[in-house]
């Protein structure tokens, strides 16, 4: 029963094991930094102990180097290679930001994460276990403002029988600048774990995470939790479908002074000192295998129930919030290209296309976006 439901759809669907895409995921409705539910090889950085199923390969994301956050309709470039040397497996990947990291830096009016290195390392002790490092030391002295930044994160997981675990930990986050712009990270810690029983999966995750604007002493503190169940439906040998739904409840209390605005808006853009939302997003997805060399993807994600009150206890429901994504990868023996089929507002996946005079469209001018290349070895 190994990890049974948590392979399953991919096994099911992809026999190879060169599937390591933002795109894929993302066309499934999971999150593009990993999933707990879905196989992927791109899971590895989410949690390194899957490394023990995914080896030998090596993957990268089309995009730009400049962005602070990465979406799908405005990827960030990233890459790594992994490879296995007799019990161990290593890897080495370059350009892993943290989008909440980032999105605190830009709220302080300071530069996002800089050339981040990831180390991997992974091995079976009678468990799986894997460990990654993330590390960037940026400096730069011909800026306006001199710029310092430093960031450490340590990430460890497990695999045992059915039961998937990682912890990330936030060693250090430092940003500063002669404006007298500072953050300073506190030890955040994100934890999950994955537990399979028959066909079906149940999932818990927790993330604390503390920053402050080291100036002045203003502080961010959000804590996370998810609690969730998914299930998987061979429909034939060639097409599954996943289904899953999970309660989130996100708490978040921050100074509202950040320069560049406050990570604690409301819907309507106000600022609040406190955010609290409680949601339960339902999410359907199918993967068919159409041709040897094609394989579609889709979802359709929900939220049954969504709410976001702020610090006065005023409360709001969460507002458009049905979304459905589509993808497709075209495999070559062991390489393999992903893409998302329309993810933007334009529905054509062009960046900077937002309009909505093309949503919903299938554009074969701009077929596909959030593009990736996996090649197995």
């Amino acid at each position: 029963m190994k990890k049974k439901v948590i392979i399953a759809m991919g096994l099911a669907v992809l026999s190879t094991s060169a599937l390591a895409s933002k795109a894929r995921l993302e066309a499934l409705g999971q999150s593009a930094d990993g999933s707990q539910w879905i196989d992927d090889a791109r899971n590895v950085l989410l949690n390194p102990a899957r490394l023990n199923y995914h080896k030998d390969f090596v993957t990268m994301e089309w995009g730009q180097t400049s962005n602070t956050t990465d979406q799908a309709s405005t990827p960030r470039a990233e890459g790594g290679v992994f490879k296995a040397s007799g019990n161990m497996i290593y890897g080495l990947y370059f350009g892993s930001e943290s989008n909440k990291s980032n999105g605190y830096r830009t709220a302080l009016g300071l530069t996002e994460e800089q050339n981040n290195t990831d180390l991997f390392v992974a091995g079976d002790a009678g468990v799986q276990w894997g460990a990654r490092l993330t590390y960037h030391n940026y400096k730069d002295e011909q800026a306006a403002n001199e710029v310092e930044s430093s960031a450490m994160r340590l990430t460890v997981g497990i695999i045992s029988g059915d039961t998937d675990a990682f912890l990330n930990f936030g060693l250090t986050n430092k940003a500063e600048e002669d404006n007298g712009n500072e953050l300073d990270g506190k030890g955040s810690i994100d934890l999950g774990v994955t537990h399979s029983v028959n066909d079906m999966s149940y999932m818990v995750r927790f993330q604390s995470i503390n920053a402050e604007e080291a100036d002045s002493g203003d502080e961010l503190k959000a804590q996370n939790i998810w609690l969730g169940a998914g299930k998987m439906y061979k429909l034939n040998d060639k097409a599954s479908a996943w289904a899953e739904a999970w309660y989130k409840m996100d708490n978040r209390e921050c100074d509202a002074t950040w320069e560049t605005g406050n990570v604690c808006n409301q819907q309507d853009g106000s600022n609040s000192d406190e955010l609290k939302s409680n949601y339960l997003p339902v999410i359907v997805g199918l993967e068919v295998q159409a041709k040897e060399w094609l394989a579609l993807r889709g979802s359709v994600s929900h939220e049954i129930i969504g709410t976001d009150e702020n610090g006065d206890g005023d409360a709001a429901t969460r507002q458009n919030k049905t979304t459905v994504a589509a993808g497709a990868s075209l495999t070559w023996g062991d390489l393999s290209v992903d893409g998302m089929i329309g993810n933007n507002d334009a529905g054509d996946g062009t960046p900077g296309n937002n309009t909505s005079a093309g949503a919903g469209q299938l554009r074969t001018d701009s077929l596909l976006s959030r593009v990736s290349l996996t090649y197995k070895f």
